[in-house]
Order: structure tokens, then sequence, then C-alpha cells
């Protein structure tokens, strides 16, 4: 659980119970899905999608029926359905670096981090542009087109996660058990701020941070 100190005032409502399974940060196309956490937890595969392109990295999102995932060795996000089998859209990010040029402190290809909250869908990248700091994009959903962008001061490669909260994107220091929330940035006002807060990670490390549902202060570790 994240500190208290963090909260949510936002109300956002979603009831999905799925799983997807992504087994690996790179050069992979097939998504395994499970009706519930218990079904992964006892390897009962309900579906099986082989998507059209290869993914990299570990920051994708279930999104409203539809997969947003960082399509291999390109900074191109790429809009696929579930439901259809299809790409509904994709859309290159300006500038964004790719294939471990500005990824987390662990590396993996985690260059391009989308993401979602109560205020709707976003990106974390850096560029050459920003001197290699976090980027932070809100995109559309449907297009992919941003809409929005806001340059940080914090190096890309000196975070260990990130994860979004009401339209501000929290960074922890590391990705290592010990790490802490240490960076604060508020899209509504454009300020940052350095934080001190415990970040609970019971693994040895972290590829992935969530909030466990939009309008929750738990994050999901991975």
């Amino acid at each position: 659980m994240l500190n208290s100190t963090i909260t949510s005032t936002c109300v956002f409502s979603l009831s999905l119970t799925q799983v997807w399974y992504m087994d690996s940060y790179t050069n992979s196309k097939i998504v395994r899905e499970f009706k519930n956490t218990d079904d992964f937890v006892s390897g009962v595969v309900s579906r099986t999608y082989s998507l059209p392109f290869k993914w990299e990295g570990t920051n994708h999102l279930v999104y409203n029926g539809s997969l947003y995932y960082n399509k291999y060795q390109s900074n191109i996000i790429v809009k696929y359905s579930f439901e259809t089998g299809s790409v509904l859209a994709q859309r290159a990010l300006e500038f964004a670096g790719f294939h471990n040029m500005y990824p987390y402190t662990w590396g993996g290809y985690s260059d391009i981090d989308v993401m979602a909250d109560e205020l709707g869908m976003w990106v974390v990248y850096a560029t050459n542009q920003n001197a290699g700091n976090v980027v932070i994009s809100q995109i559309d959903p449907d297009t992919l087109h941003v809409l929005k962008t806001w340059n940080t001061e914090y190096s890309k490669r000196n975070a260990g996660e990130s994860f979004m909260i009401c339209g501000t994107l929290y960074i922890t220091n590391s990705h290592l058990s010990g790490a802490k929330v240490y960076y604060a940035y508020s899209t509504k006002t454009s300020t940052y701020e350095y934080i001190d807060i415990p970040f609970h990670n019971q693994y040895f490390h972290i590829s992935h941070a969530r909030l466990q549902r939009p309008g929750e202060s738990a994050v999901r570790l991975e």
C-alpha cells in the first residue's frame, strides 16, 4: 500500500476482474487472458491473443477493452481491440526515446510508459529535446493524438517507476526494495516537489507500478 499521504479525491468506477499476461519485456506477440486472479494463479487461460506487432517494455495498459502498447523497436503506440482482434489506431510519439535510450533504472526497454487515471490516459517518456528528463503527455484514447505535454526536470534514467493519481505523476527513486516515492509533478499546476514517502515493495525489484483501480491509493507492483 502507498502511504496515506498520497490519496485521491477523484472517483472512477472500474469493475474488470480479468488478468492479461504478457510473458516477456520484448520481442513477443502473445497475450493470455484469465477470467480472474484465481485462474491466473492456477494457470487457467480463457483466451489467447496474437498481436499483429511485437511489443517492447512492460508498461502497457488495458483500457476500455483495448490494449495500448509500445511497438517493438519504435516510439509507436498501438491500440489493439481484444473484441475485434484488430488494430484500431497507432501513432508515433514524437521525439520519444525508445529501445533502452531512456528506460527506467532497471532497463528492459521501459522507455515508454502508458498509464491511465481518473483524468484520462497518459504517456511518460523522455526526449533529447528535454535532455533525457521525464516528459508527460496526455493522449486521446481513441486517436492517440497528444492533447497536452509537460516537460519535467527529473531524469528518466534515474526514475525507478512512476504512476499517475488524479493528474499527478509520482516517481520512485529506485526499482529495488527500499525505494521511496521521491518526486511528484502536478499537471494541474505545472509544478513539482521532492517528497520522501516509503514505497512498500515485497519483491526484489519492480518493473511495473499501477493503481489497483483509478481512484484508489493502492498500487500494484509487478
